[in-house]
């Protein structure tokens, strides 16, 4: 009679602790993706990228942007100014060029704003501070999956969080950094946002 080759199963805690990777997998790309998209669009305020210029305002509208969770959506106004725009450095001006602004202007009003490769956007102090926050949520997201990654937290049956930091490969040394470095990116976040708060 021939034999069966023996095969270990898998055991359930391991695909608990693969599931919580995953997790941790999705977070560290999420936070790699927004995080270095933003950060590189802040290259814009100090002139490293796009085109500075001004825009001449033709017309200014307030649409409505529906923002919020299914049961708590709201209507969040949003003002746009159209015109035309026409880069310091010289070249092709842009007749109908849009921008979101803090608020509307008057036709005529000239608009500093930066011509980036895929849109114009109005660098003022609130731009700057809400780019910050974005890139110090995106650390804490990196932090987060990390921890996953290393312990596989996060799993609808993975391990608890007091096992899971128990779990931490390198010890107190890895803990230390995990904590101080998303400890540091949440102060950041919620400074940002303060700030943001106070300009607007």
């Amino acid at each position: 009679m021939p034999t069966q080759p023996f095969t270990r199963p898998r055991s359930p805690a391991r695909w608990r602790s693969s599931a919580g990777r995953v997790v941790g997998a999705g977070l560290v790309l999420a936070g790699v993706f927004f995080g270095g998209v933003t950060a590189a669009d802040m290259g814009y305020p100090n002139g490293h990228k796009g085109d500075a210029g001004t825009l001449t305002v033709r017309e200014c509208r307030t649409q409505f942007e529906h923002v919020g969770s299914s049961r708590h959506r709201h209507a969040r106004p949003v003002d746009t100014c159209t015109g035309t725009f026409r880069a310091d450095r010289g070249g092709a001006v842009v007749e109908d060029a849009t921008v979101e602004t803090p608020a509307k202007f008057e036709p005529g009003t000239e608009l500093g704003i930066q011509k980036t490769d895929y849109r114009f956007v109005m660098i003022d102090e609130q731009w700057i501070w809400r780019s910050l926050a974005i890139v110090c949520v995106a650390v804490c997201a990196v932090v987060a999956g990390l921890f996953c990654l290393l312990t596989g937290f996060g799993g609808r049956r993975g391990p608890g969080f007091r096992e899971a930091w128990r779990r931490v490969p390198g010890g107190v040394v890895v803990r230390y950094v995990l904590v101080g470095v998303g400890g540091l990116a949440a102060l950041g976040a919620g400074a940002a946002l303060l700030v943001d708060g106070i300009v607007r």
